[in-house]
């Protein structure tokens, strides 16, 4: 159990919880996620992270490391990331062979003692949205279904380049087919790419068709830590030509 005063008196009336989740796995979920984190933490509120599943480790991974690190958490380990597996599989593979059973009971009891004792909470899934969890009976459970169950808008990350509309729409899809809120998309450019004219007119276009708003672009800097994301002045609204229009400064609103 977590022994501290619950919540912020800072901000009492003011919560904001979101999940981050990916278009694909290497997308750069952790960095927008750590973003958010240090960018909130910076502004005096607490924040609260988790990466509830983790694959490919021995113990807590390293992305949860990063998220606690953002926002100088002072929750322990075990809270924001309490269930992780050796192989590099979907975790219902790497349960599987490694002859474990994953708890999801301790994710939920986790989340929620997380949410209680701080502002803000920002959790940060694995993969994308239709990657297995674990079975329940005859039923597959998603990272969908945790985010649902946790009732978290979501924020997609998604590539900048060629190939994105596709996995973008049909992340859209699949989070629609389950009623639950999309808070906007944020491309991360994790490499520097060069000659890829969808790059300008991707966003408008995904906004366009899907109807979701991108609320901005995180800049590739070889160090990681310098790198910002660039959100929209006017969330939603384009000039011409397709162009975005920019506000280094502004913030997604907290509500």
């Amino acid at each position: 159990m977590i022994r501290r005063p619950p919540r912020s008196t800072l901000f009492p009336y003011t919560t904001l919880f979101r999940s981050v989740t990916g278009t694909d796995t290497g997308v750069g979920k952790t960095e927008v996620a750590g973003y958010m984190a240090r960018m909130y933490s910076e502004d005096g509120f607490r924040v609260g992270v988790m990466k509830p599943v983790a694959t490919g480790v021995d113990g807590p991974c390293n992305d949860a490391q990063i998220l606690k690190g953002s926002c100088a958490s002072e929750d322990p380990m075990d809270y924001i990331n309490p269930v992780f597996l050796r192989m590099p599989l979907a975790p219902l593979v790497a349960a599987k062979k490694e002859h474990k059973k994953i708890d999801l009971g301790i994710i939920w009891d986790r989340f929620r003692e997380l949410s209680t004792c701080n502002d803000l909470m920002i959790v940060e899934g694995i993969g994308g949205v239709m990657v297995p969890i674990a079975k329940k009976g005859k039923r597959t459970f998603y990272v969908l279904d945790m985010i649902l169950r946790m009732k978290l808008p979501v924020i997609i990350v998604a590539r900048p380049g060629l190939g994105t509309i596709n996995h973008i729409l049909l992340t859209i899809s699949a989070i629609r087919t389950r009623e639950t809120e999309i808070a906007g998309i944020v491309f991360n450019h994790t490499r520097r790419i060069e000659r890829d004219a969808s790059i300008k007119t991707n966003p408008a276009l995904i906004e366009r068709l899907s109807g979701v708003k991108v609320l901005g672009i995180m800049e590739y800097n070889r160090e990681r830590n310098k790198r910002r994301i660039r959100w929209l002045r006017g969330i939603g609204h384009y000039e011409d030509k397709g162009k975005i229009s920019y506000n280094r400064d502004r913030k997604p609103a907290v509500s």
